[in-house]
C-alpha cells in the first residue's frame, strides 16, 4: 500500500468547531440540578409471615403414605433387575437361571486386566525398594536422578562398570542394565 495515500490524517490540518463569543457553556457546578425524587427501594424482612411459612410447607410430606402412589406401585408389580456388570449384582443374565458366580457374568479374570496387572507390578517394585532402603549395605539397585546421572557421567567417561558400581555402592550388574556406553547419556 501506498505510504502517503493510506495517511491521510497526517497531510491535513484538524479544524475545530468555532462559538461566537459568549455562548460558551456555563461550568459544570453553575448549571441547576433537576430535583430528583427517589423511592425508598424495598428491604427483605428478617421475619416470617404466614404467606413464606404456607409456601414452604410439601403438601404430602411421605409420598410412599400416599394412597394413589401405593396403588400406582402395585400395579407395576414386581421388577425384574436387568444383568449388570456390577460386582454387587446378583441378577442373572436371563430370568430363571441360577447365578453362578462373578466369572460367568462377563467379568474378565484379574491376571487378564491390563490395569490390575500394572497395579501389582508396581506394588511389588515398591515392597521391593522398601526392603532395599532397609539393607542399604548390601547395594542398591533402585536409583535415584542424582545417582544415575553420577553412573553415566563415569561411563561416558570410560570408567569400568565394577569401579562405578563399588564408587555408588551399587549392586554387581546395575550399571551394565543401564547398555552399553552411548546408549543413555546425561543431560548436561
Amino acid at each position: 500500500m501506498g505510504a502517503k495515500a493510506s495517511k491521510p490524517a497526517q497531510t491535513t490540518t484538524r479544524k475545530f468547531p468555532t462559538r461566537a463569543p459568549g455562548s460558551a457553556a456555563p461550568p459544570p457546578h453553575a448549571r441547576p440540578r433537576p430535583a430528583v425524587q427517589r423511592t425508598p427501594e424495598p428491604r427483605a424482612s428478617l421475619t416470617k409471615d404466614d404467606a413464606i411459612k404456607a409456601d414452604s410447607i410439601d403438601p404430602d410430606p411421605n409420598p410412599f403414605t400416599n394412597a394413589a402412589f401405593s396403588q400406582r406401585l402395585k400395579q407395576m408389580g414386581v421388577a425384574t433387575p436387568n444383568p449388570t456388570l456390577s460386582n454387587s449384582s446378583t441378577a442373572s443374565s436371563y430370568p430363571g437361571a441360577p447365578d453362578q458366580g462373578p466369572r460367568s457374568r462377563g467379568f474378565p479374570s484379574p491376571a487378564q486386566n491390563p490395569t490390575l496387572s500394572a497395579l501389582e507390578a508396581r506394588q511389588r517394585l515398591e515392597e521391593r525398594a522398601t526392603l532395599e532402603f532397609e539393607n542399604v549395605r548390601q547395594g542398591r539397585e533402585f536409583l535415584d536422578v542424582g545417582t544415575l546421572k553420577q553412573a553415566l557421567v563415569l561411563q561416558a567417561r570410560g570408567t569400568p562398570a565394577a569401579d562405578i558400581e563399588t564408587r555408588l555402592r551399587l549392586k554387581s550388574g546395575v550399571v551394565n542394565r543401564l547398555g552399553p556406553k552411548g546408549v543413555t547419556l546425561p543431560l548436561t
